[in-house]
Formats: structure tokens, C-alpha cells, sequence
């Protein structure tokens, strides 16, 4: 009765669909009801929706970088100065071992004449004309010192004026600008027999002096005052003493290589200006003017061309 009931109160099933096959074993035209006591699928539950996990925010603590220091560069430490072997650098200049002027093997000291011993400031054992056999070696070192220092300041005297363009300062003209009036300064400044005297003066006491071994009472730098008795025994060529304002030879062995040093560079100084003179003869112009014409164009102006007088300007 149960199940009569049941059956009765089913609705009809809707009919299927065109095209879609009734299952197998399915009488056509049958409709069977729906087994109540079937169980019904489970349904699986649509899971929450998770909420996004909150991102903890990490704060890495970094360590700042240091800048790295910039190496300080320390000065060259200079080499102490070794203490100067007085000794030692004296015997080079004089003395039987002294350098001489052609290297050994060429010259040995029996070629040396017996009058050039190494005593002299110096000597190198140069003289192929045998000028001192005649005993007069030290008269021709004060006249070579003479020389020597007058040349040390003709040079300079003779370069500088000209390279400035100071009027008369051409040496080959000036006592041309002088005669004739134009150096642009007052006239008494222009006579030029005032100039001679004062020369003759100072120049000719000075040397009185120096022959004498002797000197008046004066006063220099430095020092102060000083009398004539300052002078007594000294040097008639380096006297040294009163004239020494800075006292840099006041150790001996100082003075030794100073007079080394000195007559090298005179020396050089002479040869200058007999290279100024003979320029001034065969171009009639001053040093620097040559020099300056030289510079500018070196293979067109020089000994060989002025000599020659061929052109040997280079063609590119």
C-alpha cells in the first residue's frame, strides 16, 4: 500500500531528450520512479575562501658601507745626505791622482810635465805648448783667474742688455750709441770719458791692492768694520778674509773645491766670449740676435750656411 502511495504521488518524469540514449536495460516507453532510498550523491562543500595570509613585513637591517679612506700618500722619505769625504773629493781635483784631460789609458803621468803637479786648482795636466817650462807657472794662473773672472761677467754683460733691447746694448754698437748720443739718457750720462775715469780709478786701485798683498780699512756686510791689518798674509788672488761677506770658504777644504769650481766655469766663460767675438765678426750682430735666428729656423741660419753661404733650408 506503502509503495502504491509512493508511486502515485511521483510526478512523471520529464520525457528525455532527442538524441540521448535511455540507459541499458531500460524498457522504452517506461518511466521508473526515483529510488527514494537511493542515496544521494554528497555534495562536496565549496570550501571558504581563505583569506590571504598577511605578509609580515621583514626589515632587513643592512649595514651601511663605509666609504673606503682614500690612502694618504706619504712623502718620499729622502736618503740622509751622506757626510762628504772632504779628503776624498780634494784628492780628486789635486794630487798625483787627479783626473786629467784624456781618459786613462792615453795619457799616463809620465807623459805629464814635471812642472804640473796637481798643487793648482785645476790642473789637468794640459799644456802642449809647454808654456810654464819656463818657471813661471803661478804668474800664468793669476792671469788665467783674471781673465777667468772678467769673463764670468763680459758674458752675462753682453747677453742681457742686448736680449732686454736696451738702446747700446748690441755690443758691436755700443760705443757707437754712446759717441753718438742716443742711448735716450741725459747728457751727462752720455759723455763717456766720466765712465773711463771711474774705471781707471777703482780698476787700477784695486789691482795696486792686490799686487801689494795689502787693503785699506773698511767696512762690508756682515762683518762690519775692518782694518788694514785684515788683509796681512792672505791670498793675493783668493785673499778671502773681509772680501768673503757669507764665509763660504772659510773651511779650507771648502776653499779648495771652490777654486776648482771657479776656474772651471771661468774657464767655460772665456771660451763664450771668444765665441761672442767671432760671431760679432761674421754676422755683425749680438749673441742673442744669433741665437734667436737660430732657434727659429736651426738647419737655414747656422755656422754652415753663414760660412758657406749655401741655402740648406729643408723641403718637405
Amino acid at each position: 500500500m506503502r509503495v502504491t502511495a509512493l508511486f502515485s504521488k511521483t510526478k512523471a518524469a520529464p520525457a528525455p531528450a532527442k538524441g540521448a540514449k535511455a540507459p541499458a536495460g531500460a524498457k522504452p516507453g517506461i518511466t521508473l520512479p526515483s529510488n527514494p532510498f537511493a542515496a544521494k550523491p554528497a555534495t562536496k562543500a565549496t570550501p571558504a575562501a581563505k583569506k590571504p595570509a598577511a605578509v609580515k613585513k621583514t626589515v632587513v637591517k643592512t649595514t651601511p658601507v663605509k666609504k673606503p679612506t682614500p690612502a694618504t700618500k706619504r712623502a718620499p722619505v729622502k736618503a740622509a745626505r751622506q757626510p762628504v769625504d772632504q779628503k776624498a773629493a780634494i784628492a780628486k781635483w789635486y794630487g798625483p791622482n787627479r783626473k786629467l784631460y784624456l781618459p786613462g789609458g792615453l795619457l799616463t803621468k809620465a807623459d805629464l810635465p814635471s812642472y804640473l803637479d796637481g798643487t793648482l786648482a785645476g790642473d789637468y795636466g794640459f799644456d802642449p805648448l809647454g808654456l810654464g817650462a819656463d818657471g813661471k807657472v803661478k804668474d800664468y794662473r793669476v792671469a788665467e783667474i783674471l781673465h777667468a773672472r772678467w769673463a764670468m761677467l763680459a758674458v752675462p754683460g753682453v747677453v742681457i742688455p742686448e736680449a732686454l733691447n736696451i738702446p747700446g746694448g748690441v755690443w758691436t754698437e755700443t760705443g757707437k750709441v754712446f759717441l753718438d748720443g742716443e742711448t735716450g739718457r741725459d747728457s751727462i750720462l752720455e759723455f763717456w770719458p766720466i765712465y773711463a775715469a771711474i774705471q781707471v780709478v777703482l780698476m787700477g786701485g784695486a789691482e795696486k791692492f792686490r799686487q801689494d798683498g795689502v787693503g785699506p780699512a773698511g767696512f762690508v756686510p756682515f762683518k762690519g768694520k775692518f782694518e788694514e791689518s785684515a788683509f796681512n798674509g792672505l791670498d793675493p788672488v783668493n785673499p778671502g778674509g773681509p772680501l768673503d761677506f757669507f764665509d763660504v770658504a772659510k773651511n779650507p777644504q771648502d776653499l779648495q773645491i771652490l777654486k776648482v769650481k771657479e776656474i772651471k766655469n771661468g774657464r767655460l766663460a772665456m771660451i763664450a766670449m771668444l765665441g761672442v767675438f767671432v760671431q760679432g765678426a761674421v754676422t755683425g750682430e749680438g749673441p742673442a740676435a744669433n741665437w734667436g735666428k737660430h732657434v727659429a729656423n736651426p738647419f737655414g741660419y747656422n755656422f754652415v750656411t753663414i760660412t758657406s753661404g749655401i741655402d740648406r733650408t729643408p723641403v718637405l
